[in-house]
């Protein structure tokens, strides 16, 4: 029962009522309903709903002007573009229609014509009247009433089918059977194609055709391939099944030709990939348009199923298809989607990627696609795991100390080791019972001097899943608190890559590099609320500014090196263009003809337009600027430099026009100029605010040269703009341009940073093991003194049960101090891998050490997470109250006697906390973070009173639960494979406090901890 979905009435539903639709006309087996007014001849017709799964409604930016026509068939346009070619494909219309032959059934019926056609495949453009004389309107009513008849009696013959197919087994019968109701479903469906179009269109009768003829009866078939019971009969199946796709493929291909000689166009005049056309098109042209889109995504789907069928990959056939009907409607998401599928057969992850977010940034989008990109990013994010361990393994396994760097040769035993490593850099270890180690490298120094070891192939491969991987990110947002760690590494591998040269990516690949990030920031900004208002400034999420910076990121990286190429590149010769500067200076100028643009420059001037053209039609999604990742470079510091590298380049070589759209049509000597870039990216939502103005060229000019001619056009364009914004981002200073922009708030102290990598020789342990107050005998002499008065019985009996007590507790004391030193014990089988990148800072921090917490939050390096409870213990402090229950330094070390300056003090500092906090919040600082104490993370502490009422133990243990929300161990990660091995843990979080039991509990559960100025001393910050 494969296909009991059809069965019933649930097929005649495929269209979406068309019964419904059609008995609003003239309906003669029910003469008492009056016709309904249609003043507007077909458009009395209801419209159906398109179900989304199917086919949708195209939206056209044009109108449905009948009088405005189309230009007739004989007639060319002028400034026609150059035909889109295709590799490896196959064109559907270079041969001629078929005379008398066809493919037949597998099983040919007695009824079908002997020529092979089917016998109601024909043009049926209206009917004869029956009688008496009809106005055009009536006779096109009539004409829609028969068909409309037709079409309901074809709902029997679509159940019949599904129910035939629906069967375990189909036999001789079965199959003859099959094949005279899909002829005689074809006949009705074709007939109604190339009769109304419109109301074809408005039923889905293509899709109908798809489904029912070919798309259940394909896949029924191959389910009989797939069944382990049909081995025996597999030859035949498969011969049956390419029969069929051979019958469909020329089908589709006859009905398209069809459709051009009744509609009177040609599909060569509208491949040219235009969302957006200057003449509007009429009314049958545009069904015409979106039922030829809807045949050729049919034929691709044909040709993949046959190489599925044949066990072959060579999709090249199918993927020509898709790219075809994409270039007919350019703003509709299935073919991208159809174009997704053949990347993930062929393992193409940054294709794959690129076609879903093609599809859901459509006018039309497929919703399925999120679910694809999800699959799809949680398997780069797997990948990325799995090297990122592998490589923490290599660098345990291959260290010049062993495992564990250790201050000494060998350890001693029962001591705590732990490896402490700076972000970015390889090693940095320290062992809890020694201090001191070689200093190494920086981070980022080791990271690319890992990245030029590296193959071509390798390194491409790397950066592609480190790309997808930090997508993956914003994606979902799953993981954002490691995004930034990320983003750096996706920076550090684009730029190695582009430091082989571009050409090792390819022009296509950076080009869905920079749509990929577009999609980024328009996706965040449709979770953000909407297109309006969500975007810029000072309303941006934190998802948007993040988003925001590694696309500008990456833009900065291209054009860093596209100013480096063009200053590699020397000046040819004065121009034409020098001869003028001549004249006037007396010296010509030496510029640079485009004609003499190097390769790699070729390959990335597409994708700097293609950004740059995203800029200017959304100047807020970037201005004011985003906060910058700290390791790529400044974007602003590049585009000055690049646009007075731009000064000496000469791109008038080739000439430009621009004129209107009647007078080029005129003109035999120009042609349009279409972009590759602007060809493949049409219909993409981001770019549809682009200035998008046609071009015009010398029919004779090398297109190639004239398309460079044009993006630096308009990258000068563009650095123009940015001087003329209201707050200028370049100006014009000292005779060049220089950056104007604003630092970022997250670089403020990025300069300082590369002393950050070496190991301290002076640095203190901080693996401070207390012990344990011994028992309180001083309270049983005490008391034994007052008790040992009394001689009386009852006297004695009180003293006895007094020392059992003692007794109990003492034995309490003792068996948690031995629980402690057993776990401190482990250290020679227990080493922490840490990395800091959150730091959890205690109340005591923010009142003793406030303007060191302020440098480790502006460094750069580390996320400060603050955990509510702090903050609520701030509050407290700074409105002069006690707060109770804790065990920090600020809470717990005061002492009933103390004097009132020291009150006061403590409560100015707290007030000077709360005040950095509630200023750093309301800026949205990048890398600070409250938690409350269930793990939720909060973006403002306007509403920051929680109820901790359920929460077991005082106000130390819910800090220290925030800590552990940040170690997530799985015991197949830091099992050892030995019996008596090492067993090791990663960290990420640094606890920073003063106070004593709290760093005893912190060691207990595993949490690394630091008073703020060893760390602030460990990090080189400050």
């Amino acid at each position: 029962m494969l296909f009991g979905g059809l069965r019933g009435g649930a097929a005649s539903r495929v269209r979406g009522g068309r019964g419904g639709g059609a008995r609003r006309l003239w309906d003669p087996n029910n003469p008492e309903q009056k016709p309904a007014p249609s003043p507007g001849g077909r458009r009395s017709l209801p419209r159906a709903v398109y179900p989304q799964t199917g086919y949708g409604q195209l939206h056209f930016l044009d109108t449905d002007d009948e009088a405005a026509g189309s230009p007739p068939v004989s007639q060319r346009r002028a400034a026609a573009s150059a035909r889109y070619k295709f590799q490896k494909s196959d064109d559907p219309y270079c041969c001629a229609a078929p005379v008398g032959q066809r493919h037949a059934f597998p099983f040919a019926p007695p009824y079908q014509a002997a020529d092979g056609a089917y016998p109601t495949a024909q043009l049926y453009r209206g009917y004869p009247r029956a009688g008496g004389a009809l106005t055009a309107e009536e006779a096109e009513q009539q004409a829609r009433g028969e068909l409309g008849r037709v079409l309901r009696g074809a709902d029997s013959q679509e159940v019949q089918l599904g129910n035939l197919l629906s069967r375990d087994g189909l036999g001789a019968d079965g199959l003859e059977r099959m094949a005279r109701l899909r002829a005689e479903l074809l006949g009705v469906y074709e007939r109604v194609v190339l009769s109304d179009i419109e109301l074809a269109d408005s039923h889905a009768v293509d899709q109908a055709l798809w489904k029912n003829v070919f798309y259940q009866v394909i896949e029924r078939f191959r389910q009989l391939l797939k069944d382990p019971a049909a081995d025996d009969d597999t030859p035949r199946i498969r011969n049956v099944l390419l029969t069929l796709l051979d019958e469909g493929a020329q089908f589709f291909d006859t009905l398209l030709h069809k459709m051009q000689t009744v509609y009177q166009f040609k599909l060569d005049d509208y491949m040219d990939g235009m969302a957006i056309r200057a003449r509007p098109l009429r009314k049958t042209v545009k069904y015409a348009l979106i039922s030829a889109q809807r045949c050729m995504i049919c034929q691709g789907d044909i040709a993949r199923y046959r190489q599925q069928a044949s066990d072959s990959a060579n999709y090249g056939k199918a993927r020509s298809w898709y790219l075809k009907a994409q270039q007919i409607a350019p703003k509709n998401g299935r073919p991208y989607n159809q174009l997704a599928l053949l990347a993930v057969y062929t393992k193409r992850k940054l294709d794959a990627v690129y076609y879903y977010m093609r599809s859901l940034a459509a006018s039309n989008p497929i919703l399925t696609a999120k679910e694809s990109l999800t699959s799809l990013f949680e398997e780069a994010k797997c990948k990325t795991e799995q090297l990122e361990r592998r490589r923490r393994q290599d660098e345990r396994d291959g260290g010049s100390g062993g495992p564990a760097v250790r201050g000494r040769a060998a350890p001693e035993d029962g001591a705590r080791s732990e490896v402490w490593l700076r972000p970015g850099g390889r090693v940095g270890a320290k062992a809890a019972s020694a201090r001191g180690a070689a200093g190494e490298s920086a981070g980022d120094c080791e990271l690319d001097a890992e990245l030029g070891g590296l193959s071509a192939s390798d390194l491409n491969k790397r950066f592609i899943l480190s790309f997808l991987h930090a997508h993956g990110k914003l994606f979902t947002k799953v993981g954002m608190e490691s995004f930034p760690r990320v983003a750096r590494r996706v920076l550090q591998e684009f730029g190695a890559l582009l430091r082989h040269g571009p050409s090792l990516l390819g022009g296509t690949h950076l080009l869905q590099i920079v749509t990929i990030n577009m999609f980024a920031v328009h996706n965040a900004l449709t979770r953000g609320g909407g297109e309006e208002g969500g975007g810029g400034g000072e309303s941006r999420s934190m998802l948007q500014e993040q988003s925001t910076a590694l696309g500008l990121a990456v833009f900065a990286l291209m054009v860093q090196r596209c100013t480096q190429i063009l200053t590699d590149t020397p000046a040819a010769s004065a121009s034409a263009s020098a001869a003028e500067q001549e004249d006037k200076d007396g010296e010509p100028e030496a510029l640079l003809r485009v004609s003499d643009f190097p390769a790699d420059l070729r390959e990335l001037l597409p994708a700097v337009k293609v950004w740059s053209d995203w800029m200017l039609g959304h100047p807020d999604r970037w201005n004011p600027p985003p906060c910058r990742i700290d390791v790529g470079p400044d974007v602003w510091r590049c585009l000055a430099r690049l646009c007075n590298v731009l000064a000496r380049v000469d791109h008038g070589e080739v000439p430009l026009y621009k004129v209107d759209t009647d007078e080029a049509e005129g003109d035999e000597e120009l042609t349009v100029l279409q972009l590759k870039e602007d060809r493949l990216l049409a219909g993409f939502v981001p770019l549809l605010a682009a200035p998008q103005e046609p071009c015009y060229v010398d029919r004779h000019t090398d297109t190639a040269i004239a398309a460079d001619c044009k993006r630096v056009t308009v990258l000068k364009y563009f650095l123009e703009a940015l001087c003329g914004q209201e707050e200028p981002l370049l100006a014009f200073k000292g005779g060049k341009y220089v950056s104007v922009a604003p630092p970022p708030p997250s670089a403020a102290s990025t300069d300082g940073k590369t002393g950050q990598d070496s190991l301290s020789d002076k640095e203190a342990d901080d693996v401070i093991v207390e012990s344990s107050m011994s028992a309180s005998e001083g309270e049983e002499d005490d008391d034994g003194e007052e008790e040992a008065e009394g001689d009386g019985e009852s006297d004695i009996r009180q003293l006895k049960a007094r020392r059992h007590a003692l007794a109990n507790k003492l034995a309490q004391q003792q068996k948690r101090r031995d629980k402690i030193q057993a776990v401190l014990q482990t250290s020679g089988r227990l080493q922490l891998e840490v990395r800091p990148l959150f730091l959890v800072p205690d109340t005591n921090g923010f009142i003793d050490h406030l303007v060191a917490l302020k440098k480790l939050l502006h460094c750069g390096s580390y996320i400060v997470v603050v955990p509510l409870i702090v903050i609520t213990e701030l509050d407290g402090l700074a409105k002069g109250q006690d707060a109770s229950g804790g065990g920090g330094g600020a809470r717990g070390g005061g002492h009933v006697a103390a004097a009132a300056a020291h009150a006061r003090g403590v409560q100015e500092k707290a007030r000077q906390a709360v005040l950095f906090l509630e200023q750093a919040f309301e800026a949205r600082e990048p890398r600070l973070r409250a938690l409350t104490s269930r793990g939720s993370q909060l973006e403002s502490i306007a509403f920051r009173s929680e109820d901790t009422s359920g929460q077991q133990g005082n106000n130390d243990d819910v800090i220290l639960s925030c800590c552990l929300h940040y170690c997530q161990d799985k015991a197949k990660d830091f099992m050892p494979h030995q019996r008596n091995g090492t067993v090791r843990l990663h960290r990420e979080v640094v606890l920073l406090t003063d106070d004593r039991n709290l760093r005893v509990k912190a060691l207990t559960r595993n949490v690394p901890v630091r008073d703020i100025p060893a760390f602030l001393n460990w990090a080189k910050v400050g």
